[in-house]
């Protein structure tokens, strides 16, 4: 029987080798050739751990052939070995995110499902470092900071991605092996799309001024300011759980004075969430207005903040607290 190559089979059993025999783990496929070829893979080292596989394919019924397309990749992958293939069928409403967010919800909404209704122990996505190099120059491009620059991780809860450090090229060119055609997204190539325009338009060129070694330089990047990022984080969170009673007492000015200003501004955050803040909109300028309460404070007003609070500086202390409108 043919075998995926060995470095996909490595990235694949590096995440799954603590596994015990007998647990579930299913491969999110769309019936491309990042998902097939990660199916695949995870068929034949499961097979080799005795884990039980399952795939499961999101249908967003997004244009009129989506049953087939799903049909067919489930057919694909029960020819793969698979041990169970579901196809979980979603709605996705569009939101003013855009349409490739709103059906990124969805998706992982049905992910969710299927964790809880099969007990599964983990489900593999098959980004490569491709995908995560556009990830960061998108990010990149909105001005973000090290958290968000970090990229996606290999392993995120029960969500792996074996092929994060492998090229893109490399995953499609296994099907070969196989002679095993994937399904080509029409969404891929639609330029309606931010990634689409970065995948078709600027990688290439990127690729072209600085040579294929800027997608790894990428990918290193990523990985390096994760464990930097980590580091700070963790320095935050141990100077709130310093703090006595935060959510009564605030965090004091005279204490957060001292800190330097890349463990305040995550300190701020970490409150704030904690006192009720929406973290999805909770933006880089409301911690900048948030901090100026500390670090250059002139009387000004209150701090409006999503999910109904308000910051506020008052008797020496900074506290999040419940809005009035």
């Amino acid at each position: 029987m043919t075998t995926p190559p060995i470095e996909l089979q490595n990235a694949v059993q590096n995440l799954l080798k603590d596994f015990e025999a007998g647990d579930f783990v299913f491969v999110g496929c769309s019936g491309g050739a990042d998902s097939l070829a990660l199916a695949w893979t995870t068929a034949v080292v499961g097979k080799r751990l005795d884990l039980k596989t399952g795939v499961i394919i999101v249908d967003h019924q997004l244009f009129s052939k989506s049953n087939e397309v799903a049909l067919n990749a489930k057919k694909q992958c029960e020819e793969l070995g698979i041990d169970e293939v579901i196809i979980k069928k979603v709605n996705v409403e569009q939101t003013n995110e855009g349409l490739e967010a709103a059906a990124r919800v969805s998706r992982y909404e049905a992910f969710e499902n299927v964790l809880h209704e099969t007990n599964a122990k983990a489900i593999l996505l098959a980004h490569t470092q491709d995908d995560q190099a556009e990830t960061v120059l998108m990010r990149l491009s909105r001005g973000s900071g090290a958290k968000s620059l970090s990229g996606m991780t290999a392993v995120s809860g029960k969500y792996l991605r074996p092929f994060l450090h492998l090229r893109k090229k490399q995953v499609h060119d296994s099907l070969d092996l196989i002679r095993m055609k994937a399904w080509q997204d029409p969404a891929n190539v639609d330029n309606q799309f931010l990634r689409v325009k970065v995948r078709q338009e600027l990688m290439p060129k990127l690729i072209e001024v600085l040579g294929e070694g800027a997608i790894s330089s990428l990918d290193k990047t990523a990985q390096l300011l994760r464990v930097d990022n980590q580091a700070l984080e963790d320095l935050a969170h141990q100077f709130v759980h310093s703090q006595p009673d935060v959510k009564t007492n605030g965090l004091k000015i005279s204490e957060l004075e001292k800190l330097s200003e890349a463990i305040r501004t995550r300190v701020i955050r970490i409150s704030g969430i904690a006192s009720g803040v929406h973290p999805g909109p909770f933006s880089f300028e409301h911690v900048e207005a948030i901090d100026a309460l500390v670090k250059n404070w002139h009387g000004q007003g209150n701090v409006d903040l999503p999910g109904f609070i308000q910051a506020t500086r008052v008797n020496g202390s900074l506290r999040f607290v419940a809005s009035k409108h």
